[in-house]
């Protein structure tokens, strides 16, 4: 909402005024079409009170902003959609990477396998992969906290290797067959 009322659109008070507008509605006319697409309270006769409750709230000033509250484990989750498939698949326990089959390789044997299996849909997988590497580097600061949000949360895991030296290779790696192996998507008309 305050990104909105920023950039020109409506105001906290606007908001406000228009959520008691709302309320006084539901008091004299709960019928009404125009309240057909307002949210209702648990129990209909509590209605305005609650949107009374929520006008009070934005005019107060009184709440959080996003910079105050920290990212829960579900909202981080979704920031890293192909890592919540491949890390467990491929690095979790008993992922394809690490499995009896592959364990006397490396972890660059590991990463080499996840890109095979990813051709010919290198160009359209690949960078979303590089972009999570560079992500998880730049929010997670140790390894500690990599540790616990990639293996614990979500189930992965990065072989032998510390995440810290892992995700680098794996983002090199996709980089690396991207140049080699596919020309670019996109190349500028003369």
């Amino acid at each position: 909402m305050r990104t909105a009322e920023q950039d020109g659109g409506r105001n906290l008070r606007e908001i406000a005024a228009e959520l008691r507008v709302a309320a006084e509605l539901f008091e004299v006319r709960p019928e009404d079409e125009a309240l057909g697409r307002i949210p209702r309270a648990e129990t209909e006769d509590r209605t305005p009170q609650v949107l009374r409750e929520i006008a009070g709230h934005l005019e107060s000033g009184n709440w959080w902003s996003s910079e105050d509250v920290p990212l829960g484990t579900a909202e981080l989750l979704l920031r890293f959609p192909r890592f919540s498939q491949i890390l467990p698949i491929y690095w979790g326990q008993d992922g394809v990477a690490i499995s009896d089959d592959m364990q006397d390789s490396t972890v660059e044997d590991g990463i080499r396998l996840f890109i095979e299996e990813t051709h010919p849909r290198c160009p359209w997988q690949l960078p979303s992969v590089v972009s999570e590497c560079s992500q998880a580097l730049a929010l997670f600061h140790t390894e500690e906290q990599l540790d616990a949000f990639f293996c614990e949360a979500m189930g992965g895991g990065s072989g032998s290797e510390d995440f810290l030296d892992f995700f680098p290779l794996l983002a090199r790696h996709c980089v690396d067959h991207l140049k080699e192996a596919h020309s670019p998507l996109w190349t500028p008309s003369r």
